[in-house]
């Protein structure tokens, strides 16, 4: 796990990286979660903490799907509500979108599953779809 603390110093959210299997990167997010819901409790912190995950723009489309579709279907199968930032918001330096998940703790923590196994699909047919070979002449 990488706290992104140097390059964000000062910035009110620091990104976290996880380096793990899917099953282990979703788990240790869910725990990540919990430390946090913990630590806003201790603090009487009382606004709602969302679960963010940053996307590159390359795979946001898929994620949402032909009419939001995909989406919608993970807002309805994890009784959640999911925003992404918007196209706008996107630079040259930075072409990461986020994806804002909003539920309890365990609904926070099943959308991420589910966003995170669109993203890698999308990454993993890319990648393939750069790998095909082409006959030599």
């Amino acid at each position: 796990i990488d706290i992104h603390r140097k390059e964000n110093a000062g910035a009110a959210e620091k990104p976290i990286t996880i380096h793990s299997t899917p099953e282990g990167c979703s788990t240790a997010c869910k725990i990540i979660m919990e430390i946090m819901q913990k630590e806003a409790q201790d603090t009487k912190f009382t606004e709602e903490i969302p679960l963010k995950i940053l996307a590159h723009n390359n795979f946001v489309g898929r994620l949402i799907g032909k009419e939001g579709r995909n989406l919608k279907k993970i807002e309805q199968d994890t009784d959640t509500k999911i925003t992404i930032s918007p196209l706008q918001d996107l630079t040259l330096y930075n072409p990461e979108r986020t994806i804002t998940v909003k539920g309890s703790i365990e609904t926070c923590a099943k959308a991420e599953e589910e966003i995170m196994k669109k993203i890698r699909e999308s990454y993993e047919n890319d990648i393939a779809a750069m790998n095909v070979s082409c006959p030599v002449a």
